[in-house]
Order: C-alpha cells, then sequence, then structure tokens
C-alpha cells in the first residue's frame, strides 16, 4: 500500500507557516456563527412563550443588520470551499481511515479521527456547493462586491475625501446595493449551516496544520497540501491563494457591512479601523483580479471529488469523499 509521500511529491521550498491574519479571521467567524446560533436560540425560545400571536410583517434596519452578521464567516467559507481546503481535508483523513497512512502523529492523530468520524453529520460537498450558490450567487454577487470594494478603496484618495459628498454617496449606494441583495439569503438554512461548516474548517486547520502530518505526506506546509490536491482537478496555485485572499479580505468587508448598516455605513477613514478596513476593500479588489485573470472568476467551484488516480488506486479509489 502506497505512503502520503508517494501520492504528494516534495515540493523544493521552504517551510512557511499559513497566514496568522486568515486564522484570525476564520477565528473570529467561528465566535459570530456561535453568537448568531445562541441569539436564535433565545430568539426560538422568547417567540415560543409568546404563543400563536400574528406579528405585523417588518423589515428593521436592525434585524437586516442581524441578519448579515452570518455572511461574512459564510463568505470566508464560501472561498476556503473553493481553494479546496475541506475537500483536502476529507482526503487526508480518509486515507488515515483507511491505514494508508501509517507515521504515528501523537495528538493530531485524536484530531483527525474526530474529523472523520463526523463527516456524514456534516453537510456534504454538493450541500455545501449548493448552499454557497444560493448565497452568493456569482454572476451577481461578484459585481456588487466589486462595486463596494470599489467605493471604499476610493476612500484611499490623498489627500483624504471623508467629507466629500459625491464618494459618499457612492458608497453608500453600493452598501445598500449588496446589504439588500444578501439580507433575505442570510436567513434559513444559511444561518442553520454557518455554524457547522466554520467549525469544520476550524477542525480541518487545525490538523493540516501539523508539521508531522505534512511531512508524511511529503510537503511542507497547508498550502503544499491544498496545491497538490487542487492539481488533480486543473485548479493552480495561484487560484487557490487567490480564493484564500478572497475570504480573509471579505470577510473583513463583510463583517463591516453588518455592523455598519444602522450607521449608514459611516467611518473614519483616518481611524486604525478605517483603514484597516480599507486596505481589506484594495487587496480584496487584487485577489478578485487575480483569479479573473486565472480564469475562475464568474464559474462555481469544479467537482470537488478527486479523480481516480492511476498511480495509486489502492489509497484513491474507494473513499467516501
Amino acid at each position: 500500500m502506497r505512503i502520503g509521500s508517494d501520492i504528494f511529491p516534495i515540493e523544493a521550498r521552504a517551510p512557511r507557516r499559513i497566514d496568522p491574519r486568515l486564522l484570525q479571521v476564520l477565528a473570529q467567524s467561528l465566535a459570530t456563527t456561535r453568537r448568531v446560533a445562541l441569539r436564535r436560540a433565545a430568539r426560538a425560545a422568547a417567540l415560543a412563550e409568546l404563543g400563536d400571536i400574528e406579528l405585523p410583517d417588518s423589515a428593521p434596519t436592525a434585524e437586516d443588520a442581524a441578519h448579515l452578521e452570518v455572511i461574512a464567516p459564510l463568505y470566508l467559507a464560501c472561498e476556503l470551499e473553493h481553494a479546496g481546503l475541506l475537500r483536502t481535508a476529507e482526503l487526508v483523513a480518509g486515507l488515515f481511515a483507511s491505514g494508508a497512512l501509517t507515521q504515528p502523529l501523537g495528538a493530531t492523530a485524536q484530531l483527525i479521527m474526530e474529523f472523520w468520524k463526523g463527516r456524514r453529520e456534516r453537510l456534504a460537498t454538493p450541500e455545501r456547493e449548493q448552499l454557497f450558490a444560493q448565497v452568493f450567487e456569482p454572476q451577481a454577487f461578484y459585481p456588487m462586491m466589486q462595486a463596494l470594494c470599489d467605493a471604499l478603496a476610493d476612500q484611499l484618495d490623498d489627500p483624504p475625501r471623508a467629507s466629500d459628498i459625491h464618494a459618499r454617496v457612492a458608497l453608500q449606494q453600493a452598501a445598500d446595493v449588496l446589504a439588500g441583495w444578501l439580507s433575505p439569503r442570510a436567513v434559513g438554512m444559511a444561518t442553520f449551516a454557518a455554524n457547522d461548516i466554520v467549525q469544520a474548517l476550524s477542525q480541518a486547520t487545525h490538523f493540516l496544520r501539523d508539521r508531522l502530518l505534512q511531512t508524511a505526506f511529503g510537503v511542507h506546509d497547508l498550502w503544499g497540501l491544498l496545491n497538490v490536491v487542487g492539481s488533480q482537478q486543473g485548479t493552480g496555485s495561484g487560484d487557490i491563494r487567490g480564493r484564500i485572499d478572497l475570504g480573509r479580505e471579505g470577510a473583513t468587508v463583510l463583517a463591516w457591512l453588518a455592523a455598519a448598516v444602522p450607521q449608514r455605513y459611516a467611518f473614519d477613514p483616518a481611524a486604525p479601523e478605517g483603514q484597516q478596513l480599507m486596505a481589506a476593500a484594495e487587496a480584496w479588489r487584487g485577489a478578485w483580479r487575480a483569479v479573473q485573470g486565472a480564469g475562475h472568476g464568474s464559474s462555481a467551484p469544479p467537482d470537488m471529488r478527486l479523480s481516480r488516480s492511476p498511480a495509486a488506486p489502492e489509497t484513491v479509489a474507494g473513499l467516501a469523499l
């Protein structure tokens, strides 16, 4: 039986740590989805106490903002799905569970087994793809997201244009359009699924970052794992990196969008928070141009299942990923 290093060739480059900002955004996303889940449970309990009372339909700005809170974690998960993080984790866990990976991994082995045992309880790849396509319909979402990031990055002009009415109106219009389009998509299944998906991503990054695991597969870092799996689906390393940048920076912008709805998207470009927001918007634009240049700008993620490898049929075939 072939071991992981036979499937994942050794890369001749120096080890590189996973992006700490990505881990920070992922941790913030996990905290957000848990907070939304707790608030949803409290609201359901309060409504149950009211009994059968007909309430008038209303859509207050505060309610829209509450709905939008889950969008940033979902968007991060969407782009990480494009990058193949969960499918890489599922492949690695499947190889470990099948006995194809025999190198001792210490405490990481338990993390992998817990992830593998929970695979039936998580949304499957087609279900995740369908959810992301519904919430972030590519042909509509990306142009609106680009318009918002354009308006935010426009505040980087020197001198600052915080008092420029035209720029502020353009920002409000772009934010209103995107927030209004996303708000009804951030309810129902999206809210219920967000916590589970982000939790799975958190589990995956915990064991995929392990140095012993990476060495067992003949790579130097997490990106090596993603690149090898992605290459089997025709996804280049540049596209994977671009998707990760889109998710990280876009989550920052969308988290601001949800919080800024009640304030009509006002922010101080000179403040550290404003500088971080504008930098994230500019970085998202750069990543979007890179992804478009790679030819994947408006398409849904490719089929996430790995094709059977002729070189290692006994390790890839038969895995229920």
